[in-house]
């Protein structure tokens, strides 16, 4: 790897921290108990987000509720942060009590644990604004968000990087469709683990342009259209990307990451967050890691309960 990154004089570098992930032993989810019949996921469900690197969307939330929150987040977008002091469209759920209920959702949280397990943590979220116009997002993949502060060091450090140990939940507020610059999901690509990349190109994603050193397979590319209100579960490994929005109305979003309560979030004692792809510094005095399903009694991130932010 560092002989790879040398050689091509910085230019060349892995998307994250190398790892592939570990097939579970059984396709079974992992927690059944007190689990509604309408939210239990089937074992041919669970071996397709092995195979394609995500569930099929579903619905979770009405229109009407998406039109309502869709003005109220456009507002909040615009206003500073409780939580870091600037305006920035991070981890707004902790100043945003309507984003928190959305983000505890049975219908999410007991999907998550039959993947994850049964005590959840939800540690990061990401307001996605897509405007007529706007520019696509390169092919990106994720681990432990160690090129996000620039290699430093990774934001999650899990005890087996080869384990499932992280999952993203994204929430479509307006329609996403093909023309507005849906998701695109390579499949099989979570299943190979984390690529390479090469610095410079046309788009890449925020402040920071690059692109695959390698050569997408655009047959296995799924493009996952979504009705508002719709939820899709996927792991960050999966190679995904984005179209520009060629249509004259909004693409609204906002994702969030969550973890088993057993991963450590953060170093301990680490101060701020500096995100290069950003170009912003997040001071951590005020953040919290939340507990959005059962305890974290033996977890490393002293948790907030979500009720706390409602």
């Amino acid at each position: 790897m560092f002989r790879r990154y040398v050689e091509s004089w910085g230019r060349n570098l892995p998307h994250d921290q190398i790892c592939t992930p570990r097939l579970p032993e059984s396709l079974a989810p992992l927690v059944t108990e007190g689990i509604p019949a309408e939210h239990l996921l089937s074992e041919s469900a669970i071996e397709d987000f092995y195979k394609k690197g995500y569930l099929e969307p579903f619905s979770v939330f009405s229109p009407e509720e998406m039109e309502t929150f869709s003005d109220l987040l456009l507002k909040r977008m615009k206003e500073p942060s409780d939580i870091y002091g600037f305006v920035c469209e991070r981890d707004r759920h902790l100043d945003t009590p309507e984003m928190m209920k959305m983000i505890a959702d049975p219908a999410i949280s007991d999907r998550l644990a039959q993947l994850l397990g049964p005590n959840l943590e939800a540690w990061r979220s990401q307001i996605f604004y897509k405007p007529p116009g706007n520019n696509p997002v390169g092919w990106h993949q994720a681990s432990t968000f160690m090129f996000e502060e620039s290699f430093s060091e990774p934001a999650v450090i899990p005890p087996d990087l080869s384990e499932m140990f992280q999952l993203t939940v994204w929430i479509a507020i307006d329609p996403a469709t093909r023309a507005n610059g849906c998701l695109k999901m390579e499949a099989d690509s979570m299943q190979e683990g984390i690529r390479w990349m090469k610095l410079g190109g046309k788009v890449g994603f925020h402040a920071i342009n690059y692109e695959p050193d390698y050569e997408v397979d655009m047959s296995k590319v799924n493009y996952v259209e979504m009705k508002q209100g719709q939820v899709l579960i996927f792991s960050e490994r999966t190679i995904h990307s984005s179209d520009a929005n060629t249509t004259d109305s909004n693409r609204l979003a906002f994702n969030f990451r969550v973890v088993p309560s057993h991963v450590q979030v953060y170093y301990p004692g680490k101060k701020e967050h500096v995100s290069g792809q950003m170009e912003q510094t997040f001071d951590l005095a005020d953040w919290r890691s939340v507990q959005i399903r059962g305890n974290d009694d033996s977890g490393p991130n002293h948790t907030a309960p979500w009720q706390d932010y409602v």
